[in-house]
C-alpha cells in the first residue's frame, strides 16, 4: 500500500485537493445561496418626531450624509434638543442648513437618544413633512443582541433563544434585500422586530447571538423570510394568505407545542360602537352593527373574511385587515369566534400574532422536551437550510 501511495506524485495530490475543494464549494448551500450581506443594519429608532434628545459620550464627528462632508467635531455633549426647522435641522445652538447628518461617535457605545443607549453611529434626517427620523447605523451582530430580550425571554432553555436568534438574524437581513433602496431597513418595534438598544441585552441573549453568528435560514438558494410570532394557536399559518411570499417552508404545519402558552387561548369583550368607529375610522361606512358573521375558515383554521351588518350598510373585510384596524391586543389572532351580546362583540380565540413561522411558545416547549435549535427550525420551516454567512 506504501509504494501504490508513493506513486501518486505531488502535482497529482494537489490536483485531487483542489478538486476535492472545488466540488465542496460549488455544491454547498452557502454558495448557492444568492445573499446579498449589508455591511451594516439601518435601523429606524424615531420616526415623525417633532425633538429628539440628544447626548453622545465621547469624541465624535458631525457629517453630511451624502457626501461624508466633516461638519464638526467634539469631545462630547449632554441633552442636546435637536428640532427641525424651515431650512435644516436645529441642532442645539447651532444650525445645519441640509435635510440629514451623520453623527459618528469614536467609543463604542456612545449614543444616547432619549432614554436609550445605542452602539454604532446615528442618522437623523428631516423628513418631507418637517419631522425627524433618526436611523442607526449598527452591526448586525450587535443589531441582534438588542433585539433577542424582547422577543423572547433570556430565561428560556438556551436552544429556544437560539432559534430565535437565527431567526431573527434572517429576517432581518431579509427586509435589509427588500428595503435596499430605502433609507432604513427595519423599524425598532413590531412592526419589524423590537429593539431596545444596549440597555436590552442580557448575558444569555448575547450569548445566543454569539453561538450562532453568522447563521440564517435558505430555502431555494435565497434568504427565507422567516416570520415568527408569539403562539400559533394549534396550526402555523400559509404566509401567502397574509403576503405576496410563496414559500414552501412557510406553508403551515400542525403545532402541539403551543398548548401550555398563555397565549393559546383569549377572550376578549368589544363594544360595537367602539368596533364602528375604528372600521369609520379606517375608511368602512357602518353605523348600528346588528350582526358579525364569519365567512370560511382556512386549513389553519383562522378566519378568512367578515361581513359586517349595520342599519342598511354591509362590511366584507378580510379578517387580517379587520385584526389590524381593531389591533392585536383586542384580536390576538384571526383564529376566533365571535359573538354579539347585547351592545358588546364577544371574541374566543386561539394564539397571538400572524401565525407565520416560528411559534415562539412552541419552540419554548420543544428546548424543554430536549429539541435543539436546528430541530426547532426545522420543524417550523420545514426544507429550509441553516448555512453559514460568516457573520458581520
Amino acid at each position: 500500500m506504501r509504494g501504490a501511495r508513493e506513486l501518486i506524485s505531488n502535482y497529482n495530490l494537489s490536483f485531487f485537493v483542489f478538486l476535492f475543494c472545488f466540488l465542496f464549494i460549488s455544491t454547498s448551500p452557502l454558495m448557492a445561496a444568492t445573499i446579498n450581506i449589508p455591511e451594516k443594519i439601518r435601523v429606524a429608532v424615531a420616526d415623525n418626531a417633532v425633538e429628539l434628545n440628544l447626548s453622545i459620550k465621547g469624541p465624535y464627528e458631525i457629517r453630511t450624509l451624502e457626501t461624508e462632508e466633516l461638519l464638526e467635531k467634539g469631545r462630547t455633549f449632554f441633552n442636546i434638543k435637536i428640532r427641525p426647522f424651515s431650512y435644516g435641522i436645529d441642532f442645539g445652538k447651532k444650525k445645519f442648513k441640509i435635510y440629514a447628518i451623520h453623527i459618528i461617535p469614536q467609543r463604542q457605545p456612545a449614543i444616547y437618544l432619549g432614554k436609550r443607549l445605542y452602539r454604532g453611529s446615528l442618522q437623523i434626517i428631516k423628513t418631507e413633512e418637517g419631522l425627524l427620523r433618526a436611523i442607526n447605523i449598527i452591526n448586525l451582530e450587535d443589531y441582534l443582541k438588542g433585539v433577542l430580550f424582547h422577543e423572547v425571554s433570556h430565561r428560556w432553555p438556551m436552544d429556544a433563544v437560539k432559534a430565535q436568534a437565527i431567526a431573527s438574524r434572517t429576517f432581518a437581513l431579509y427586509q435589509a434585500q427588500q428595503n435596499n433602496q430605502q433609507y432604513y431597513y427595519l423599524k425598532a418595534d413590531v412592526s419589524s422586530q423590537v429593539y431596545g438598544g444596549v440597555y436590552a441585552e442580557r448575558y444569555r441573549t448575547n450569548k445566543a447571538v454569539e453561538e450562532t453568528k453568522g447563521e440564517v435560514l435558505v430555502w431555494n438558494g435565497k434568504l427565507l423570510p422567516a416570520f415568527f410570532h408569539a403562539t400559533c394557536g394549534g396550526h402555523t399559518e400559509y404566509v401567502n394568505r397574509l403576503w405576496k411570499v410563496n414559500a414552501k417552508p412557510l406553508k403551515g404545519v400542525g403545532c402541539v407545542y403551543c398548548k401550555n402558552s398563555p397565549h393559546f387561548s383569549w377572550e376578549r369583550e368589544v363594544a360595537l360602537t367602539t368596533i364602528e368607529k375604528r372600521l369609520n375610522e379606517a375608511g368602512y361606512n357602518i353605523s348600528g352593527i346588528s350582526s358579525i358573521k364569519i365567512k370560511g375558515r382556512d386549513p389553519s383554521g383562522r378566519v378568512i373574511q367578515l361581513i359586517i351588518k349595520g342599519k342598511g350598510e354591509r362590511v366584507r373585510i378580510s379578517a387580517k385587515d379587520f385584526r389590524h384596524i381593531l389591533g392585536s391586543r383586542i384580536t390576538r389572532s384571526t383564529n376566533f369566534i365571535v359573538t354579539i351580546i347585547g351592545d358588546s362583540a364577544h371574541f374566543e380565540g386561539k394564539g397571538w400574532g400572524h401565525g407565520v413561522g416560528l411559534c415562539q411558545w412552541g419552540a419554548f416547549s420543544m428546548a424543554k422536551k430536549g429539541k435543539d435549535a436546528q430541530q426547532i427550525l426545522n420543524f417550523y420551516y420545514p426544507g429550509a437550510e441553516i448555512v453559514s454567512i460568516g457573520g458581520r
